[in-house]
């Protein structure tokens, strides 16, 4: 099965960051194939590296569009999550403390909701004192769905 290239991703403190081993950084998290291409995007407002294997030359994560609309939310609790292609992008952050960045297959709406509560829990994070913000829009049925148990849902 082939798997979305946004789950061929992590996120590497920039600190420990080394363009030539960005392959083996990638492989010890995602299965990698010889002639998978490996990229690598700074994230300068969190002092962090993105480092993935593209679908496509243009493709540009998901995830990291996400990273980087941490740095104009300026709520405390943050929450940003799209859910494309079968596959739920989220990412947690709590003041300018990154918590969780990762990708989740979800073939369902139920399946990515599941995902979003569980690490939520995890980091303890209220989602009734919560704003979620959304980078890809959702059908009505699902958003209303996130409205009964956020404080607010709102687009990127």
């Amino acid at each position: 099965m082939k798997t979305a290239s946004d789950s061929r991703i992590t996120v590497v403190p920039e600190a420990f960051f080394v363009p030539e081993k960005a392959r083996e950084l990638l492989s010890e998290v995602a299965s990698l194939g010889p002639e998978d291409e490996v990229k690598w995007l700074p994230l300068s407002s969190l002092g962090a590296v993105l480092v993935y294997s593209p679908s496509s030359q243009d493709e540009t994560p998901e995830l990291a569009r996400l990273l980087e609309s941490l740095k104009d939310n300026p709520q405390y609790n943050k929450v940003h999550a799209s859910w494309k292609g079968g596959y739920l992008h989220l990412v947690l952050a709590q003041g300018k403390n990154l918590l969780l960045a990762n990708v989740f297959q979800a073939p369902d709406f139920t399946t990515a909701q599941y995902f979003l509560f569980l690490a939520m829990k995890q980091f303890q994070l209220n989602p009734e004192v919560t704003t979620v913000y959304l980078g890809t829009p959702l059908g009505e049925e699902d958003e209303m769905s996130l409205y009964r148990y956020f404080k607010a849902v709102e687009s990127i």
